[in-house]
Order: structure tokens, then C-alpha cells, then sequence
């Protein structure tokens, strides 16, 4: 039964078309589609609309369709995009909603503003649904209520999920139901996603300080900074001078240059051995520094634990390409994607594996212990436009 249905039922009154109140916009484009990108509940939120814009933006650009985000100004301002989000009231919003081609988003109350005008409709469900919680007005045919599989599980209702199982929906799969929907042609078939990690969606930006770049370079944007993959503590010190950074150490830093970006410093987060003093902890406690302890070695770790008593010791495990649930797909056409760029010697790469293997500029899969490592950050896709082999890499 739909929630409106028991709502009608618990209240003893009928479901009627609804009456939206509207308020005059002045949209910036002629055609357009919008896109709702949060809701009441953060576990309902998609986190692979960039992605989804990124597939449906040339074909949409083509037939001269805008796509304009709403929502409120909050929301992360997604790629491509008129954003409209936090500038409107609900009336307004009702209005662009009204008069676009096609809304597409989270389940929200956008969605349903859209169901009252009978517009088309691409709506995700994850922790709900569809059937309970979807759009109740409207031609069913406009409808796409692209429902998560959940591994298998049932909804939870939950508010908080790890990991969000609407995520669980492949972003060619939105794409191609948006544009079904507006009567597009696309080669969005030869496309599908195969792993997209949990920490994929989230940007970062690392920097190896092997250089130094001018001070108004990314200025207030926040860095890692890998002092354990090339340790200078003069340029660690300049990366961390104007914009708050986590710095990466397997070696005590001078607390003459923490001194310097003390107030910088998010966090401290040191790789530990056996031959690691613990005095230095000590150190950065009475300096105010936050710091997390790391061991990457399993056979290590109990050692460890004792020789650090004091402090919590994280244990990291690192991925292998055997932790790819369905290694199977990896071919020749396989492509990977990542939202994280490392800077090293001025040079930008878009993994660990590309930055080792110095390979700038491709999407191309590099099969080394690095790029397994950092499988939680990237997407792979297979393109079958690049001549399907099956041949496992």
C-alpha cells in the first residue's frame, strides 16, 4: 500500500488530485531538465550525480537541454549545472519543477511536486520502496523508479547507512532512464559500471612534497600531504602555510616547523614500526596536534599495541585486486576513474599507481599492488566500444 493510500485510509477522507501553489521564476534557460540532489535523510541521497550529469550532458547539450540543480544551498553544487538551490522558495521551485522537461533526483518532495504536474519522472529508492514511496500522480509510463537491489536485503527505513545502498544503483543506469525518457539516442549500453568504491564520490587532493607550488595555488583548498612517501620538512611546512591539511608521516617532523602550521594541521597521521619512539607522541600531546597511528602490517600489530599503550593503533588493511568482487569483468576495455588528483613534481596523476608508474592523462587500468590499494577511491568500467576481448587482466 502507498503511504498516501494509508494516510487517506488512517484519515477516513479520498486522494484527490493536488493543488500546487506556484510563484513566477525567471529560469535561465528555455528547455531545461532539473535535478534534486538531497533530501530529508541523508541515506536517500545518491552520491553518483556528477557521474550521471557527466553521461547525459553532451547528448543533452546536443538537443540544446539545460539541467538546473535545486535544492537547498547547502547541497553540493553539482558539475554542469544552473544552480538554483538555496536562491528559491517552494512556490518557485514548483514553478521551474512545472514548466522543465523531466525531474530527476532523490525521493523528496520534489519528486512529488513533479508527480502532481504529470511531468516525466527518474526517481531513486534505496532505504524505501518504490512501491510505498514513489510518485502517486502522473502518467506511470513517464515514470522511471530505478529501485536498489541491496545485495539482497531488505529495506531498512534508516536514516544512517554504511554503505548507502541507493549507491548501489549504477550511474548508467539513471543516465539511460533520463534520457529514454526525453527520447534520446545514446551509446550509453556500451557502458557498465563493474566497482564503485564507498569513498569514490568524495574529492581530495594529495600532494607529494617533492616541490613546492605559488601560494595562491588551490589557496584554502585542503591537502593530504604524503611526508611519507618524500619527507622535506621546509616544503611540507609551505604546502600547509595557507589551507588546512592532514600530513602523512612514517618519521618524526622538527616541532620548530609544526610550530609554524600548527593551527593548519587537521590531523597527524603517523605510519608506526617498532623502531618509532614513542616519546614523540608525548611531543605532539603537549603541542595540541591531533594524530592518528597507523600500522599497515597485521604480524606487527599486537607489538605494536603494546609498545603504543597509550594510544589507539588503527589498523589499515591494504586491498588487493583479489578483494574486487567480481574480478571476473576485468578485461581489456576495463577504465577506471577517480575524483582524487595527486600532485608530484608539479605533475598531476589521478591515482597512487599512475603517480608511481608516472602515466598522466589516462583512464587506462594500471595493474600494480598500488592501484588495487586505493580501490575503495576509483570506479571501473568496462567500454565496449573499445572492442570487447574477455580477456582477463
Amino acid at each position: 500500500m502507498h503511504l498516501i493510500e494509508q494516510y487517506a485510509l488512517s484519515c477516513g477522507v479520498k486522494i484527490d488530485q493536488p493543488h500546487i501553489e506556484t510563484s513566477f521564476f525567471p529560469v535561465p534557460s528555455k528547455k531545461y531538465i532539473t535535478v534534486h540532489a538531497s533530501s530529508g535523510m541523508e541515506s536517500k541521497n545518491y552520491d553518483y550525480y556528477d557521474d550521471v550529469i557527466e553521461m547525459i550532458h553532451p547528448y543533452l547539450k546536443d538537443h540544446g537541454i539545460d539541467i538546473i540543480q535545486i535544492g537547498s544551498k547547502d547541497d553540493q553544487k553539482l558539475n554542469n549545472c544552473e544552480h538554483l538551490n538555496g536562491t528559491t522558495t517552494i512556490r518557485q521551485t514548483s514553478f521551474i519543477i512545472k514548466n522543465s522537461l523531466l525531474h530527476f533526483g532523490n525521493d523528496s518532495f520534489s519528486t512529488h511536486v513533479a508527480s502532481g504536474f504529470d511531468k516525466k519522472i527518474v526517481c531513486l529508492y534505496g532505504i524505501l520502496y518504490k512501491e510505498c514511496c514513489g510518485p502517486y500522480w502522473g502518467d506511470k509510463s513517464n515514470h522511471v523508479l530505478l529501485e536498489s537491489h541491496r545485495n539482497g536485503l531488505k529495506a531498512s527505513f534508516s536514516n544512517k547507512e554504511f554503505p548507502k545502498t541507493v549507491n548501489l544503483i549504477k550511474p548508467e543506469e539513471v543516465a539511460t532512464g533520463i534520457l529514454k525518457l526525453l527520447d534520446i539516442s545514446n551509446e550509453l549500453h556500451n557502458t557498465e559500471t563493474i566497482h564503485i568504491g564507498s569513498g569514490y564520490h568524495v574529492p581530495a587532493l594529495s600532494v607529494v612534497p617533492n616541490h613546492i607550488m605559488p601560494a595562491n595555488f588551490a589557496a584554502g583548498q585542503p591537502v593530504n600531504i604524503w611526508g611519507h612517501e618524500f619527507f622535506d620538512e621546509q616544503n611540507i611546512m609551505q604546502w600547509a602555510y595557507n589551507r588546512k591539511c592532514n600530513i602523512f608521516l612514517n618519521q618524526p617532523m622538527s616541532v620548530k616547523y609544526l610550530n609554524v602550521i600548527r593551527k593548519n594541521i587537521n590531523q597527524i597521521n603517523y605510519y608506526v614500526s617498532k623502531d618509532t619512539d614513542p616519546k614523540y607522541f608525548k611531543v605532539l600531546e603537549r603541542g595540541g596536534v591531533k594524530f592518528k597511528l597507523i600500522c599497515e602490517e597485521e604480524e606487527d600489530l599486537n607489538d605494536l599495541r603494546l609498545q603504543f599503550f597509550d594510544w589507539d593503533i588503527h589498523f589499515i588493511q591494504k586491498t588487493t585486486k583479489k578483494d574486487l568482487d567480481n574480478i571476473d569483468k576485468l578485461c581489456d576495455n576495463t577504465r577506471y576513474q577517480s575524483k582524487i588528483k595527486i600532485l608530484s613534481n608539479a605533475k598531476t596523476y589521478n591515482s597512487k599507481a599512475a603517480w608511481k608508474n608516472d602515466v598522466q592523462d589516462s583512464d587506462t587500468v594500471i595493474d600494480c599492488p598500488e592501484f588495487w590499494e586505493q580501490l575503495n577511491l576509483i570506479k571501473l568500467y568496462n567500454e565496449k566500444q573499445y572492442g570487447n576481448t574477455n580477456s582477463n587482466r
